[in-house]
C-alpha cells in the first residue's frame, strides 16, 4: 500500500499558532521533509516531535522528489513543512503535487497561518488581492513582472527580506507610481510592527525579520485613461527599449504594433 503524503502549515512566529491536527499528523508520519533542519528541529522539539528529517528546498528538490516517491511507493507517510507558513507558497511544492498527482498518491493539506493572508487583514486594504510573493532576481524578470500587473485594480502583496525591503520599495515605486502601503513584520511576534505608508515615502522602521507590503491596486479601467504617449514613457523609464514598448503599449491599448509604431516614429 502507498504512504500518504501531507503539507503542514507551522507557526509564522509564535509557536502557540501550531494546531492539534499538524501536531498530531506530524507524529503520525514517517518522515518530515522542511525547508532548514535546524529551524524545524526548534518547533518539532517544543512539541516533542521525534521524527526523521530530509531537507527540502529550492537547492535540492529536484534529487529529493523521486527518494520521496520511492518512499511513499514503499508505504512510507511523509510530511512537509517550511521554516515558517504554508507549504508551496514561494517554496517548491508544485513539483511535489505534479508527482503524486502522476502516481495516484493521496495527499492533503493540514492548514494553519500564512504570512501574507494574515499580512492583509491586518492592513485593511480591501479584496481581491493579487499574491505576488518575492521580486524576481533578474531585472529583466522584474520588469515583465511590472508590466502585468501595473493595471491590476486587486490589492498587491508582496514579500521582501530585511536585505532587500529599501531596494524593493523603490523600485514598487519607479514601476508602479505612489500608491498607499501597508509593510509588516515579525508577524504573530512580541514586536510584530504594521506601518502604513506610501511607496513614496518608503519604510523607515526597524529593519529586521521578513517583511510583507500590502500595496493598494489601480482604479479599474485607469490604463485607459493613459495616453500612448504616457504608457510608452513609462516603459522606457521602466528600462525596455523602444521595440519593448511599442509591443506592450500595443497590447494594453489593443491596437495595432504597426499603429503604434508609426505613431511614435511620427512623434520623433
Amino acid at each position: 500500500m502507498k504512504g500518504n503524503f501531507y503539507f503542514v502549515a507551522t507557526p509564522i512566529g509564535n509557536l502557540k499558532d501550531f494546531s492539534v491536527r499538524a501536531e498530531e499528523t506530524l507524529n503520525l508520519v514517517d518522515v518530515i521533509l522542511c525547508e532548514d533542519t535546524r529551524t524545524s528541529l526548534k518547533l518539532l522539539k517544543n512539541y516533542n516531535i521525534n521524527k526523521k528529517l530530509l531537507s527540502f528546498h529550492k537547492f535540492n528538490y529536484t534529487e529529493r522528489i523521486p527518494e520521496v516517491e520511492k518512499m511513499l511507493q514503499e508505504g512510507l507517510n511523509i510530511a512537509l513543512i517550511t521554516d515558517a507558513g504554508m507549504p508551496c507558497i514561494s517554496d517548491p511544492g508544485s513539483e511535489v503535487i505534479e508527482m503524486l498527482n502522476q502516481n495516484q498518491i493521496n495527499y492533503t493539506v493540514v492548514g494553519g497561518t500564512s504570512a501574507f493572508l494574515n499580512a492583509f487583514v491586518l492592513s485593511g486594504f480591501s479584496s481581491p488581492f493579487t499574491f505576488i510573493g518575492f521580486l524576481p532576481e533578474k531585472l529583466k524578470d522584474k520588469k515583465n513582472l511590472m508590466a502585468e500587473i501595473i493595471f491590476y485594480s486587486s490589492t498587491l502583496i508582496f514579500y521582501s527580506s530585511v536585505h532587500n525591503i529599501d531596494e524593493d520599495l523603490a523600485f514598487l515605486y519607479n514601476a508602479l507610481g505612489d500608491r498607499k502601503i501597508c509593510v509588516v513584520r515579525e508577524l504573530t511576534k512580541m514586536f510584530e510592527e504594521k506601518v502604513f505608508t506610501t511607496l513614496k515615502e518608503g519604510y523607515n522602521g526597524v529593519k529586521k525579520g521578513e517583511f510583507v507590503i500590502v500595496c493598494e491596486g489601480k482604479s479599474s479601467g485607469e490604463e485607459e485613461n493613459l495616453t500612448i504617449d504616457e504608457l510608452f514613457e513609462y516603459y522606457i523609464n521602466l528600462g525596455y527599449n523602444k521595440n519593448e514598448a511599442i509591443k506592450l503599449v500595443s497590447k494594453d491599448k489593443k491596437v495595432k504594433k504597426s499603429e503604434i509604431y508609426k505613431y511614435i516614429i511620427k512623434r520623433e
